[in-house]
């Protein structure tokens, strides 16, 4: 007879794992489902590593444009910095609903109380209102302190084999490893975090926001080099040989890049709605002259390119006393 299946929100953390296990000793056939992003996700060989080691399957979703709209107005807020987060689950479970066949069930590995914004009845009411799931998420670890969901109604889940958790405490989880048979040498590392509970992340997100340049391009860029506003344009200013190579390597036709020729220098992408300014253009120069070894000269030669083809050569004096975002031509 075929397995009962499960599809389950499988984040990688300790959490999503002892769900995977829950489920199977219930006798489902579990199927972790991975959501990523540029904002959020784990390593995919570590992923691979955990599913392995449960015997499950593992099928990795990606975020689409949808989730950006979401993320530029989402219905019930924000967390403490950017982080819609009751939004954000109901936007997952779509997705979990999407790739799961009728029938399964569909879970997650949420502990009632763990997080203030999405992990209380009141939220996980929220979220499957949002998701158009109510009553068919079935949430293991604290099933038995949540009211009953249709699986267990129906008979697919027997509502004792479901934990208790609540709150924070980890005090629990040695012995529930033990008794479910999970190795501890081989738990895994923490989830990957979401970056926009990171102040200074969610910052640099909202300034795309603001200036209408919210993309998923544009949110990975802003994990490279120091970002300043010049005008109209944004420039990003590499802070080591890595970061510089990648810049370049994500220029568009229509982008510059910028270098100070013949000593150590940054690589800068100057990234414009229209052709930049004189004074933009200026201005760019002597950020990107600020961060070379000639930033003590009173002139320095810039180099802007796009492409491989010189366009110019702007002389400049350093300007000093900036920081990033702060700047304008």
């Amino acid at each position: 007879m075929e397995k009962k299946e499960a599809y389950l929100l499988f984040s990688g953390g300790l959490d999503s794992v002892i769900a995977a296990k829950l489920l199977q000793d219930m006798g489902f056939k579990v199927v972790g489902v991975h959501i990523y992003s540029p904002l959020f996700g784990k390593d995919r060989k570590e992923l691979q590593k955990l599913a392995d080691m449960l015997g499950i399957e593992l099928k990795l979703v990606e975020a689409g444009d949808d989730y950006l709209q979401i993320l530029s107005s989402p219905k019930y807020g924000y967390g403490k910095n950017l982080n819609p987060c009751i939004d954000c689950k109901a936007y997952m479970l779509r997705k979990l609903k999407e790739v799961a066949p009728e029938g399964a069930v569909l879970a997650t590995g949420e502990v009632l109380g763990q997080r203030p914004m999405s992990q209380h009845l009141q939220a996980f009411n929220a979220i499957e209102k949002l998701s158009g799931l109510k009553k068919r998420v079935l949430r293991p670890l604290s099933g038995r302190l949540l009211p009953p969901t249709v699986y267990e109604e129906e008979g697919l889940v027997e509502r004792e084999k479901l934990l208790d958790l609540k709150g924070r405490s980890r005090k629990r989880y040695p012995d529930i490893l033990k008794n479910l048979g999970i190795p501890q040498e081989e738990l895994p590392t923490p989830a990957g975090g979401c970056l926009l509970t990171e102040p200074s992340f969610a910052k640099k997100v909202k300034d795309l926001m603001v200036h209408k340049e919210l993309s998923w391009e544009n949110i990975e860029l802003l994990k490279l080099g120091r970002h300043f506003r010049v005008g109209s344009c944004k420039l990003i200013v590499g802070r080591n040989r890595e970061e510089n190579t990648r810049i370049a390597s994500r220029a568009k036709e229509t982008d510059y890049l910028l270098t100070v020729p013949n000593v150590p220098s940054p690589t800068a992408l100057l990234r414009c709605p229209s052709t930049p300014s004189d004074s933009e253009l200026q201005t760019a120069a002597a950020i990107v002259a600020r961060y070379s070894d000639a930033k003590n000269q009173p002139l320095v030669t810039v180099a802007l390119y796009k492409g491989d083809k010189l366009i110019k050569e702007l002389q400049v004096e350093p300007l000093h006393n900036t920081q990033p975002y702060s700047v304008t031509a």
